[in-house]
């Protein structure tokens, strides 16, 4: 008995460690063998390496597990090693990176190392952030990185979740930009009733990848587009347009973002689908089987095309004739707003070439 007792307390004051083994080249990807607490565990590590960059490639450590980035990445002459971290358990992650870091930097001759992650997973890049030279966070857990360089991201589903964002406190550090990117939500549409808000943060992301990249090389990123506390006010003081069809907020007295009289939020990067909408996007959604798992993502509720189709709806909101008049309008307006984030570093020179392609099929 007290044998068994001294073990607990052992384990409870020195928890597992991780410890890398071996590091296997697997054709043309890598496994990493871990030790941790007595169990061994594998890693595999997808490997993808960029044509040769003149101002020395960077390692990109990728453990966000999608791949909306991968392209602008290589294109930039970049070195990506994707992994799950989540097959670890959470309190070793960031050890594992720090047993597993100098063996890629060694593989790959990296001199500069970036990581990306997203929600979870971010946890254990914030740990060991002073390991890279620059994070790109996208909703990230709670947490200061301690990295010298880092970007964070998030969207409107992250102030109506069960547990939403806090409210902004105190000045931002130099080594840290922060970009809230209106109307787009990156929760899972699972469970979610249409219609379902698809607005997608990877045009910012593939930007911010960039002007993270450029910020370890010197060169200073865009200034934030976080909502300052001005920006925000408590959930039951929004006035919502009375929209068919619009889901009801979740409940309490959380601090949200400020919307206009669309029903669309106001603060923050307003990427050209958003600053030119074609509907009111929600950071949240109703649940299509009540009795199935929350809903984390959010809604689209199209403007209605014409006049006539918002009188017979009962719909408040301007169609999209009463706003824009003609399609040849919508895209030149589309246009001058995508080059003017291009200008500003938020956006990619293609992803404003994609939005104005999109806007040619608007639907009117």
């Amino acid at each position: 008995m007290l044998k068994s007792l001294f073990m607990l307390v052992i384990l409870f004051c020195f928890p597992a460690r991780a410890e890398l083994l071996k590091l296997e080249e697997r054709g043309a990807d890598l496994r990493a063998s871990l030790k941790i607490g007595g169990k061994e565990y594998g890693l595999p590590l997808k490997l993808l390496r960029g044509a040769p960059s003149a101002g020395g490639g960077a390692l990109l450590v990728d453990v966000a597990r999608q791949d909306e980035l991968s392209a602008t990445a290589l294109a930039r002459g970049m070195t990506i090693a994707a992994f799950d971290l989540g097959v670890l358990p959470p309190p070793v992650r960031a050890q594992a990176l720090r047993d597993l870091l100098p063996r890629l930097r060694e593989k790959t001759g990296a001199k500069r190392v970036l990581a990306r992650a997203s929600s979870e997973a971010s946890a254990a890049l914030i740990e060991a952030g002073a390991l890279f030279d620059g994070l790109l966070l996208q909703d990230a857990a709670a947490g200061a990185a301690k990295a010298p360089r880092s970007i964070e991201v998030w969207g409107g589903d992250v102030y109506w979740r069960a547990t939403p964002r806090p409210a902004p406190a105190g000045p931002e550090p130099d080594n840290r930009r922060s970009y809230f990117i209106a109307g787009a939500v990156a929760g899972s549409a699972a469970n979610c009733a249409p219609p379902v808000n698809t607005r997608s943060q990877g045009p910012a992301l593939r930007a911010l990848l960039v002007a993270l990249d450029d910020w370890t090389k010197g060169v200073k990123p865009p200034a934030s587009r976080a909502p300052a506390a001005a920006d925000l006010t408590k959930a039951s003081a929004l006035v919502w347009p009375k929209i068919p069809g619009l889901p009801a907020p979740p409940a309490g007295e959380r601090l949200v973002p400020k919307i206009d009289a669309d029903g669309n939020e106001t603060p923050g990067l307003r990427l050209p689908d958003h600053a030119l909408p074609i509907a009111t996007f929600t950071g949240f959604a109703a649940q299509e089987d009540k009795n199935g798992r929350p809903c984390a993502g959010g809604a689209a509720i199209p403007f209605p095309a014409t006049k006539a189709d918002r009188e017979k709806a009962g719909d408040p909101r301007l169609s999209l004739v009463e706003r824009y008049g003609s399609r040849a309008y919508f895209v030149a307006t589309m246009r001058v707003l995508a080059d003017r984030l291009v200008r500003e570093r938020l956006l990619l020179k293609e992803d404003a070439d994609a939005y104005v392609a999109a806007a040619k099929q608007a639907p009117f």
